[in-house]
C-alpha cells in the first residue's frame, strides 16, 4: 500500500509540474504585455491596439484601423449586465450629439450575449454603433474588467487617455476633437 501512495504522490508532482509549464509556455505564447490602461498608467500613449468585430446590429463588421488619420475616437466597454455601463454611456450618447460630427463613438460590448446587449442599447437609448467582443479578448488588450472602462484615442490612431473621473470626459473630448 505505501508502494502505491508513493507512486500516486510521484504522479501526482509530475501532474503538477507538467501543468506549470503549459501555463508558462502559454503565458510566454501570448505575451506578458501590459494593456492598453497600464501603459497609460505609466505615462505612455501606446497606439490603439486593432481589432475587427461583428457589429452588433448586423450589419457587417468594423475594423477600429479604418478610423486611424480620419477621426478620432472615444472608445466605450460596457455589457448588458453592468450596472454603471448605463450611467456613462447616456453621458457619451448626449456628448455624441455635441461632437458626432469631429468624433466617433465606438461602443465595445463585451463579455456578454449579442441579444441582451441590444436590447439594453435600446431600453437606454444608445444609438451609437457597438461590436461585439464576446469573449472579452479585445477587452483584455485594452486593461480588462472592471468595466466600463472609456478611452481616447487621437486620430493619429494613439490612445491619449482613460475615463478615470468625470471631468475626464469634457476634458479629452476637447483634446481629441482638437487634434
Amino acid at each position: 500500500m505505501a508502494r502505491s501512495a508513493r507512486l500516486a504522490a510521484q504522479g501526482l508532482a509530475i501532474g503538477l509540474v507538467v501543468g506549470l509549464l503549459t501555463l508558462l509556455v502559454w503565458r510566454v505564447a501570448n505575451g506578458n504585455g501590459k494593456g492598453v490602461a497600464q501603459a497609460l498608467a505609466d505615462g505612455e500613449h501606446p497606439t490603439a491596439p486593432a481589432f475587427d468585430l461583428s457589429r452588433l446590429d448586423g450589419r457587417g463588421r468594423f475594423d477600429l484601423a479604418s478610423l486611424r488619420g480620419k477621426k478620432p475616437i472615444v472608445l466605450d466597454f460596457w455589457a448588458s449586465w453592468c450596472v454603471p455601463c448605463i450611467h456613462e454611456s447616456r453621458r457619451l450618447e448626449a456628448a455624441r450629439k455635441e461632437y458626432g460630427n469631429r468624433v466617433a463613438f465606438i461602443g465595445v460590448d463585451t463579455k456578454d450575449f449579442s441579444g441582451d446587449a441590444r436590447e439594453w442599447q435600446k431600453k437606454h437609448g444608445i444609438t451609437y454603433p457597438s461590436v461585439h467582443d464576446g469573449s472579452g479578448s479585445v477587452l483584455t488588450k485594452w486593461g480588462g474588467l472592471p468595466i466600463p472602462r472609456i478611452f481616447f484615442v487621437a486620430r493619429s490612431g494613439k490612445v491619449v487617455g482613460e475615463l478615470i473621473v468625470e471631468e475626464d470626459l469634457p476634458r479629452y473630448l476637447r483634446e481629441i476633437a482638437a487634434s
